[in-house]
């Protein structure tokens, strides 16, 4: 799926977030690096507790209050946005670089208009009357598919289905055209007919806003059809990532991303048994303290972090289910 891509909006360069827990520091993110360019999908994945939400969240600033960023930077358009006291990602939150909640039914307010969530940022930047916002929310709505959406801009978000709480938050998302726009599992709670057409609806907002797409899920099949590049997370680090998805796919470096896609079930082909993960992976408490390696090249627009024998033979430990 490679495409003309622009120059990088979004850079995440070594990031490093510490979760205190009582009085103990542990590592949360650990070194994390990967970039998003405008035009661009890419996917994030790795198992549950890999830090592929708290990537996102971080980039937001919307970490909890025990943790906090110790190292690295978050560069959106090469301005950084840990320094100057945040103010330079409030300016960009919501304008530059937008996120789609995994769970609509929580991040969605529940006693407010669903048309007044989706323009209540951008008209109070623009400083559009009443009648302007009302109309900017109907325009979204039916830029995001939802049919009738005169009807529905002033219904509370109880009174829509969960695809049409999803489509919302879209529309949400993308109502100040935003460069960069981060999904957390925007699909995962939608049933199979309902998640291709939310993925159908990003492939057009990627091609009509010409934004990058930072893309966290746990569904391999929906990186290949739908993502130009991959990043691969594991206990809180990158391990690998390649900017030519199907280079990755057919050839992946790493031994936890051989085994991550080895334990994805296959239809075409000689039947064989399902392989799976020989672990989950480590808890923050039983990580590794000691800094992440920086990555290294493996091949055009590819990097990898070192591993050891011992580290090939742990992850080759694929389990028969």
């Amino acid at each position: 799926m490679q495409q003309a891509i622009k120059a990088d909006a979004l850079q995440i360069e070594g990031l490093s977030v510490a979760a205190q827990i009582g009085e103990k520091s542990y590592k949360a993110l650990d070194g994390v690096t990967l970039s998003v360019a405008r035009g661009e999908a890419r996917g994030l994945v790795g198992e549950s507790g890999s830090g592929k939400s708290l990537t996102l969240r971080a980039v937001m600033g919307l970490l909890p209050a025990n943790l906090t960023v110790t190292a690295g930077a978050i560069r959106f358009d090469g301005r950084d946005l840990l320094g100057d006291g945040g103010k330079l990602l409030h300016e960009v939150r919501g304008t530059g670089i937008s996120m789609v909640f995994q769970e609509p039914a929580v991040a969605l307010n529940p006693v407010m208009k669903v048309g007044r969530q989706i323009v209540d940022g951008v008209a109070w930047r623009r400083g559009l009357s009443g009648r302007q916002a009302k109309e900017l929310a109907v325009e979204l709505l039916a830029q995001v598919g939802i049919k009738d959406p005169a009807r529905w801009v002033d219904a509370y978000p109880h009174q829509l289905s969960g695809g049409m709480r999803q489509r919302v938050m879209i529309a949400s998302a993308i109502a100040s055209k935003p460069d960069v726009i981060l999904c957390d599992e925007p699909t995962t709670a939608l049933d199979v007919t309902i998640q291709a057409q939310i993925l159908a609806l990003f492939k057009a907002l990627k091609t009509d806003l010409g934004a990058g797409l930072l893309y966290v899920t746990h569904d391999l099949s929906v990186v290949a059809e739908f993502c130009d590049s991959l990043t691969v997370m594991y206990a809180g680090r990158t391990v690998e990532q390649s900017d030519d998805l199907g280079a990755l796919i057919a050839s992946p470096a790493h031994p936890y991303t051989r085994s991550l896609l080895a334990a994805v079930p296959r239809i075409r082909g000689p039947i064989r048994r399902l392989r799976g993960l020989s672990s989950s992976a480590p808890s923050l408490t039983e990580r590794d303290q000691k800094p992440a390696p920086a990555l290294v090249a493996c091949g055009p627009g590819r990097q990898v972090a070192p591993f050891t024998a011992e580290d090939e033979r742990f992850f080759a430990r694929d389990e028969e289910v």
